[in-house]
């Protein structure tokens, strides 16, 4: 088995506004941190490569502690990854050689994890007596590297935060809607699988829990539980004061109404829904434009059903875009973000859009709810019902005054987001651990 290293308590979300990187650095000095994760690594020409907003992250927790080991899985096949992300060498990102990446393999069957369990809780191991702070990100337990190595680190009676990004059950569920005989094998595998993750919360140090619906689903079982949120935005992008104006302005004169959404064109993401919502729009003889941004496998289906429907002058799906000053551009220059998630998740489109001053609507659930729960900036109905969707499209278009003050709203809110201060919070959890 080959290791492939690269060589080299509900938080008061205003308080985000004053956390700064200082705040944390008196401890950095020795602490190095292990981070078991699922993220997919790739092997590329110089080495071992990962997703830009990953690389990202790691800088800003290179911000306080002295050494980083970053655990991944190596892709099973590189040729059907995700077409949307954009790999990068860490030292790219991080040039000094603090951080260094680990690719575990992949192993989610069973056969995979009897093969590979032996040299891999080797490595966990070892991985763990080496390091002052440890932090997994827990998702299942078959296959799962994080789990093994919190399984581990109860072993050594280390203490450890237990990291949770998305309520896996309502994920897998959405994702074999299709597949009935696969679905009924998960169903029967959930009271083992949930039963061990949420034992491994009840051992962890600190629990970071991302989002508002993740923390509602998960956070009984943490003795310190904590709402995180995860986000790349930084001040300097939020929309200033005059972009604003304009903005309220333009929206006063009645265009057509401008939506977009940001993200993978996937089942869980509702992209057929989504259509549905701008049908019934349409049908409704209210002026818009709206553009989908984001490759995925939905998205030949979306190009079909927008070409046989006639909204091909209404709709846009380009696919793929990387260059995120042009992503934040274009939710700058909308209306509002048109989301139709199936699953509770945390979605860092939603904090981007509020950033740049672009109201959310869509299916309503704990995260988004929570985004806008102390300056607002949302507008949210039942999951599923796209009529009751279109309906509140149709309204923010006719009133334009509600409109431009929910634009108002979601920039105050944005104000609250930004990179520095979420990964300022989740270090000072980590640090406990």
């Amino acid at each position: 088995m080959l290791f492939f290293k690269k060589q080299a308590v509900w938080t008061d979300v205003d308080s985000l506004e004053d956390l700064r990187p200082d705040d944390c650095l008196s401890l950095r000095s020795g602490a190095s941190l292990l981070l078991v994760t699922h993220v997919p690594l790739r092997i590329g020409p110089r080495g071992l490569m990962i997703d830009d907003q990953t690389a990202r992250g790691i800088r800003q927790w290179c911000r306080y502690f002295d050494r980083i080991s970053f655990y991944g899985i190596l892709e099973r096949d590189p040729q059907t990854s995700d077409s949307s992300t954009y790999w990068v060498e860490l030292s790219q990102i991080v040039p000094d050689g603090r951080a260094q990446l680990f690719a575990m393999p992949w192993a989610y069957d069973g056969a995979r994890m009897l093969r590979h369990m032996v040299a891999g809780r080797r490595e966990l191991r070892q991985a763990i007596a080496a390091h002052r702070h440890l932090c997994f990100t827990l998702g299942s337990v078959i296959g799962d590297w994080p789990a093994v190595a919190a399984f581990e680190a109860i072993r050594q009676q280390r203490s450890y935060a237990a990291w949770i990004d998305r309520v896996e059950p309502f994920i897998i569920r959405n994702k074999l809607a299709d597949a009935p005989v696969k679905r009924m094998v998960a169903e029967c595998m959930f009271p083992f699988t949930q039963g061990a993750l949420r034992y491994l919360l009840r051992k962890s140090q600190v629990a970071l829990l991302q989002g508002g619906d993740t923390y509602e689903y998960y956070a009984a079982d943490a003795p310190a539980p904590h709402c995180t949120y995860d986000t790349h935005t930084d001040i300097a992008e939020q929309i200033g004061p005059a972009a604003l104006s304009r903005k309220i302005a333009h929206i006063l004169a009645q265009p057509p109404l401008k939506i977009v959404y940001v993200g993978r064109a996937a089942g869980m993401k509702g992209p057929m829904q989504w259509l549905d919502a701008l049908e019934l729009l349409h049908q409704r003889d209210v002026p818009f434009r709206a553009s989908w941004i984001g490759d995925g496998p939905e998205l030949a289906a979306m190009r079909a059903r927008v070409a046989a429907s006639g909204l091909e002058s209404l709709v846009e799906l380009p696919g793929f875009e990387g260059r995120r000053e042009i992503l934040l551009e274009r939710m700058r220059q909308s209306d509002l973000l048109l989301f139709c998630h199936q699953t509770p998740e945390s979605a860092r489109c939603l904090i981007e859009a509020l950033v740049c001053g672009c109201p959310v609507v869509g299916y309503g659930s704990a995260y988004p709810q929570d985004l806008v729960s102390k300056r607002g900036g949302g507008l949210f109905v039942e999951r599923g019902d796209c009529v009751q969707l279109a309906e509140r499209l149709e309204y923010l278009h006719h009133d334009r005054l509600a409109l431009a003050r929910l634009v108002t709203e979601a920039a105050s809110s944005g104000e609250l987001y930004n990179e520095d201060a979420v990964y300022a919070h989740r270090a000072q959890l980590m640090l406990q651990a």
